[in-house]
């Protein structure tokens, strides 16, 4: 069996136990789901949204961790919560947990306790004693703070008060979970830019009160900022960054919660930026191949990559080779063989895979990238592959090598 009716095979088997409710908008279920921030304070309270996706009764535990600067910093176990069958249950933070007097903030983790990945979603929403104030989303643990060392937060500012306007003031913490982490804070607009750095040990948070002056920048209004979190300890992949800001306004003391936000996941399934046979530059593909780079070893034989295209998106991709004058390539769509892109002597190549109805399985479908010589070389040529997509493409994974038909 070769690979395409591998893969393809692969796949539809996968699909054939796919329920609808798997099909959501934004894949957010989970046995593990992290909060990123919940209070219980004078001026804001949570209140957590559980809802089952599992069919069966069951239980799910609650861990708060208290933030460094918060009243009883640490680790708070709180009661469970008990679920039936796809049940929505509210709980309220102060109550599940017991807390003692004084102000109480941090992040919590939800975790399914049946030892059977009972998956379930989870939401908060944190409000002033007026209700007004913002929705945090429940994260699956592993989807969040992974990926890039850099993530963002865009558009925050700091307002004096005027008579039409309440002020306005930016808060940003940082957060980690299994491992300690070391951080720097950057804030930069047309004002300033500042920086403040720390090192936070597992399972902890801290909180930076108007993050402008945290970071020294000059005093007075800001708009149109960039808050900028970066991992400083080398560690990208093997430890955790939770970077995120709030808004208030110091009248009523209603915020809005925003997330920092990575270009690419922890996840060479979505990568928007691939380099097979290359290494990684500051922001591209380096131009030096790897020892482990694949090769075209003759005329008659072409080298086949498989990878993953999820619609509606634009890909490029590009050959890098000293000898990439005597070498081509194409996309080949995996499920029928049509050739949709590059062919007979194209180094690139740009395909837009249209609308996903177009796509076989509604978004996404696996392809071929393939590369071959042009003419007859004394010697195999290696070569690079350097991607770029917009939703973020699998990696191409050079699968095998067979008989040249372009």
């Amino acid at each position: 069996m070769n690979i395409r009716h591998v893969v393809s095979s692969l796949v539809l088997s996968l699909f054939a136990f796919v329920s609808p409710a798997a099909l959501a908008q934004i894949a957010a279920g989970g046995t593990s789901i992290l909060i990123p921030v919940v209070a219980s304070t004078g001026s804001f309270t949570s209140e957590i949204v559980v809802k089952d996706e599992s069919g069966s009764t069951r239980s799910i535990g609650v861990k708060f961790y208290e933030s460094l600067d918060s009243s009883t910093p640490g680790a708070k176990t709180c009661s469970p919560v008990s679920l039936g069958a796809f049940q929505v249950t509210t709980f309220s933070l102060a109550a599940q947990c017991a807390l003692a007097g004084g102000s109480h903030f941090g992040f919590v983790i939800l975790t399914d306790t049946s030892g059977a990945n009972k998956w379930f979603f989870g939401f908060s929403r944190t409000s002033n004693p007026q209700g007004i104030g913002f929705s945090v989303e429940g994260y699956p643990i592993g989807h969040v703070g992974g990926g890039d060392p850099f993530s963002e937060v865009a558009g925050v500012k700091r307002k004096a008060a005027t008579a039409t306007s309440p002020a306005f003031q930016t808060n940003c913490f940082a957060a980690t979970l299994d491992d300690p982490v070391s951080y720097s804070i950057s804030v930069d607009d047309a004002s300033g830019s500042g920086s403040v750095t720390g090192t936070l040990p597992a399972f902890s948070m801290h909180r930076y009160l108007d993050i402008y002056a945290a970071a020294g920048l000059p005093a007075g209004d800001h708009d149109n900022t960039t808050v900028t979190f970066e991992k400083t300890d080398g560690a990208q992949f093997a430890n955790t960054l939770i970077g995120f800001c709030t808004v208030q306004d110091n009248t009523s003391f209603g915020a809005d919660f925003r997330i920092a936000k990575t270009l690419s996941a922890a996840d060479p399934g979505q990568a928007r930026l691939n380099c097979v046979g290359l290494s990684f530059g500051a922001s591209d593909c380096t131009t030096t191949l790897q020892p482990s780079a694949p090769s075209v070893p003759n005329a008659s034989s072409k080298v086949r990559l498989v990878t993953e295209i999820r619609a509606p998106d634009t890909v490029r991709c590009s050959l890098v080779s000293s000898g990439v004058a005597n070498l081509e390539m194409r996309l080949v769509r995996d499920s029928d063989g049509v050739v949709l892109a590059g062919g007979d002597n194209a180094t690139s190549f740009t395909y837009s895979t249209g609308k996903r109805s177009a796509i076989g399985f509604g978004f996404h479908q696996y392809y071929w990238i393939e590369v071959g010589m042009r003419a007859s070389s004394a010697s195999a040529i290696p070569f690079g592959v350097q991607c770029t997509s917009g939703n973020g493409m699998a990696d191409p994974l050079p699968v095998d090598t067979t008989t040249d038909n372009f």
